[in-house]
C-alpha cells in the first residue's frame, strides 16, 4: 500500500513526468529542425563562421541563393518549439505546489517568445528585427531555465546521505556550471563581435552558439524528476 506521502505527492509526480516528457520532445524538435534545415541549406554552410540563423533566411549568406525549404523547416521546427514552451508554461503556472514554478513559467514564456523570433527569417523585410530580439531571448532564457532545473538540487540535497544521492548531486553541480560558463561565453562573444570586427569573436560567438544549445540539450536530457 502506498504511503500517504506518495499519494499526496503523486499528482505532483505525474506532472513532473509530463513536463519531462514535453522537455525532451522540445530538445528533439530543436536539434532535428537544426539538422534537417543544414541538410536542406542550398550551400555549404560555414559551421565556424555562420550563426544558426543564416539557415532560416529567404536568401542564402554567401552565394544569394533562395533558401525557401530550410527557412520553411526553422519556422516549423521553432514554432513547434514555442508551442511546447507554452504548454510548459502554463502548467508550472498552474502548479504551485512545484519548486519555483513562477520563474520556471516565466523563463518558459520567454523561450516562447523567443522561439517565435527564431522562425522569423533573419532578411524578412520590415519583421526582421524580432528574429534578432527572438534569437537572443531564446538563448539567454533557455540556457538560464536549464540552470535554474539543475540548481534545484542544491535546495534540498545539499548534504547527500547516500552514494546514489552524491552521485546525482555532482552531476547536477557539473551540469549546471557547463550550462552557466558556456552561456556567459556566448554572450560575450557575441556581444564583443558585434562591436569589434574581427573574424576571430565570430568564429568564438558562432562556435558557443552551437555548444550552448548542445549543452543545454544535453542538460534537458538528463533532467530527473527532482530537477523539475
Amino acid at each position: 500500500m502506498a504511503s500517504v506521502d506518495e499519494v499526496i505527492k503523486s499528482p505532483e509526480i505525474k506532472t513532473q513526468k509530463a513536463i519531462r516528457i514535453l522537455y525532451w520532445f522540445f530538445g528533439s524538435v530543436m536539434l532535428l529542425t537544426i539538422a534537417y534545415a543544414w541538410i536542406w541549406y542550398p550551400e555549404p554552410y560555414e559551421f565556424f563562421q555562420e550563426y544558426i540563423s543564416n539557415l532560416g533566411a529567404r536568401i542564402s549568406e554567401h552565394e544569394s541563393l533562395p533558401n525557401s525549404a530550410s527557412s520553411l523547416i526553422i519556422s516549423i521546427g521553432f514554432g513547434i518549439c514555442s508551442l511546447i514552451a507554452l504548454i510548459i508554461a502554463i502548467i508550472y503556472l498552474f502548479k504551485p505546489k512545484l519548486k519555483f514554478n513562477y520563474w520556471k513559467s516565466l523563463l518558459n514564456f520567454l523561450i516562447f517568445i523567443g522561439a517565435i523570433g527564431v522562425g522569423i527569417p533573419k532578411d524578412q523585410p520590415k519583421i526582421h528585427p524580432f528574429h534578432g530580439i527572438g534569437a537572443a531571448l531564446f538563448m539567454v532564457a533557455f540556457g538560464i531555465l536549464n540552470f535554474v532545473h539543475q540548481r534545484l538540487r542544491f535546495t534540498r540535497r545539499y548534504k547527500p546521505a547516500t552514494f546514489e544521492r552524491t552521485k546525482d548531486f555532482y552531476l547536477d553541480s557539473i551540469t549546471s556550471v557547463i550550462v552557466f560558463v558556456v552561456l556567459v561565453f556566448f554572450i560575450v562573444f557575441y556581444f564583443l563581435g558585434q562591436l569589434i570586427e574581427s573574424n576571430a569573436l565570430t568564429i568564438f560567438a558562432t562556435t558557443y552558439q552551437k555548444i550552448t544549445l548542445f549543452v543545454n540539450f544535453l542538460a534537458i536530457l538528463i533532467l530527473d524528476l527532482d530537477d523539475i
